[in-house]
C-alpha cells in the first residue's frame, strides 16, 4: 500500500517546534548564554588554581541522563517530522540521535567508569569523542536553521516517511561508528590534548575554541529559526 502524502504547512502553529519564541524565551536564551560565559570565566579564572577532585558517580549519571534525554528528543522529533514532513526537523532529529549514539563510545573510553583506563581506547579517545560530540551537534543545529529558512520546495519531504527516517538513522549511526573507530583505533596518533586525567595540554584551546564558537552560532541559529531548545549538554 502506498504511503499517503499529507503535508501540513510549517507556518501552522500546531507543535512546539513551529511556535515562535516570545520575549520571555528570548530573554531566557540570552540569560543562558550570559550565565554560560560567566561560568567559563570563573572556571578558567579564579577557580583555575583549585585542584579538582574526582567524583566517580558523576560521569555515569551524567552520561545516562544525556543519553535518555537525547534519545527521547530524537524520537519525538522524528514523530514531528512524520506530521510536518519538514526536512529541517529531520535534520535536528538526526542531531539528537547523533548526540545519543556518540555518548556510547565516549562513556566506554572514559577512564574510571568501566575500567581504570577506560574499557576501550585511551585518554585521547575520550577527549576527542567529546570534541566530535560537541562540535557535531551544533552543525546539525545550523543545518536545521538553514533548512528552516529555505524555499518551500526544499522545506518539505515528498518521499516516504519510512525511507527518510531509516536513511537518517543509518547515516547517523555510520557517522558515529566511523568517528568512534578513528578515536579508538588510532588513539596513539591523535593530538595529545590531555596530559593526564586532570591536566589539559597546550593544544586544548584549539579544541575548546571551535566548540564554543559553533555552540554559540548554533544557539543564535536555533533562536532565529524559532525553536525552543537548549544546545548545551
Amino acid at each position: 500500500m502506498s504511503e499517503a502524502i499529507v503535508a501540513i504547512p510549517e507556518e501552522q502553529d500546531l507543535l512546539l517546534s513551529t511556535l515562535s519564541p516570545g520575549p520571555a524565551q528570548k530573554r531566557l536564551a540570552l540569560a543562558v548564554v550570559a550565565g554560560f560565559l560567566v561560568a567559563v570565566f570563573i572556571i578558567v579564572g579564579p577557580l583555575s588554581t583549585i585542584p579538582p577532585f574526582r567524583v566517580d558517580a558523576f560521569v555515569p549519571a551524567y552520561s545516562a541522563a544525556m543519553f535518555v534525554i537525547d534519545a527521547i528528543t530524537a524520537i519525538l522529533l522524528f514523530n514531528q517530522f512524520v506530521i510536518l514532513r519538514s526536512t529541517a526537523i529531520l535534520v535536528i532529529a538526526s542531531g539528537y540521535l547523533y548526540g545519543a549514539l556518540i555518548e556510547i563510545p565516549w562513556i566506554l573510553t572514559f577512564p574510571g567508569v568501566f575500567a581504570s583506563t577506560g574499557l576501550v581506547g585511551g585518554l585521547q579517545s575520550t577527549v576527542w569523542l567529546y570534541f566530535f560530540w560537541h562540535i557535531g551537534f551544533p552543525m546539525f543545529v545550523i543545518g536545521y536553521a538553514l533548512l528552516k529558512e529555505a524555499n518551500p520546495t526544499k522545506r518539505l519531504w515528498y518521499g516516504t516517511m519510512r525511507s527518510a527516517i531509516t536513511l537518517s538513522v543509518i547515516l547517523t549511526a555510520v557517522l558515529v561508528a566511523v568517528l568512534a573507530f578513528l578515536c579508538v583505533a588510532d588513539e596513539t596518533r591523535l593530538p595529545r590534548v590531555m596530559l593526564d586525567d586532570f591536566r589539559f595540554g597546550p593544544q586544548w584551546p584549539f579544541v575548546a575554541g571551535p566548540v564554543a564558537l559553533l555552540s554559540i552560532s548554533a544557539l543564535f541559529g536555533f533562536g532565529s529559526a524559532n525553536v525552543r531548545c537548549s544546545i548545551f549538554g
